[in-house]
């Protein structure tokens, strides 16, 4: 019988050395969850933080997501979603992500309450965590000043830095956000890359 996603996400949280990944991905909300899906089945290695503050977590049901005729849960959707990327090889940790800056030679420190870890690419999926862009120099803009700018394969002004989701002023639809985080996951495994990707269905 394979590891339950509390035993996976314990064990995770414990790892002594403090690994690289190619991705971390600031919020677990469904545009970072969508984007770690697709990044983990691409094989690239991703980590997400999440502190469960999602607004999906205060709706009772999202009528608009494809699949769920009747409805699903905001708290359901999130935690299939996490379900789902775990399965695929994702890192989902219950970890706050306290500080991020950029690493002499290329890619992020990313500091959380548990440890400091060094990824290649940062990618911003909770629109409350502005605090995150503005340490890095990206300015905030859009209505009520709260927006982060980003180009059409999602990244931000500052390279290896990517917004995904509600951050970036798309309308708050899980729907919208999930299929906005998935976007950007494929113009980073493109990047990688360095060509074409698609995923196909099996």
């Amino acid at each position: 019988m394979p590891p339950s996603l509390e035993e996976r996400q314990r064990v995770a949280a414990n790892r002594q050395a403090l690994d690289p990944y190619t991705v971390a991905i600031a919020g677990g909300g469904v545009a970072g969850l969508s984007a770690a899906i697709f990044l983990a089945r691409a094989g690239v290695p991703v980590a997400v933080f999440d502190r469960s503050e999602s607004s999906l977590h205060r709706v009772s049901k999202v009528n608009n997501y494809l699949g769920f005729p009747d409805g699903v849960g905001g708290p359901d959707l999130l935690r299939l979603g996490r379900v789902q990327a775990v399965h695929f090889g994702a890192e989902v940790l219950d970890e706050d992500v306290r500080s991020v800056a950029p690493r002499q030679g290329g890619g992020f420190d990313v500091v959380t309450g548990a440890r400091t870890l060094h990824a290649e690419n940062l990618i911003l999926a909770s629109n409350k965590r502005t605090d995150l862009a503005t340490s890095l120099g990206i300015p905030l803009g859009g209505h009520g000043g709260r927006f982060v700018s980003v180009d059409g394969d999602g990244q931000t002004s500052v390279p290896g830095c990517y917004a995904v989701g509600r951050i970036t002023g798309l309308p708050s639809q899980a729907i919208i956000s999930a299929g906005d985080g998935a976007r950007v996951a494929i113009a980073i495994i493109q990047e990688i890359r360095g060509g074409y990707y698609v995923d196909h269905d099996t």
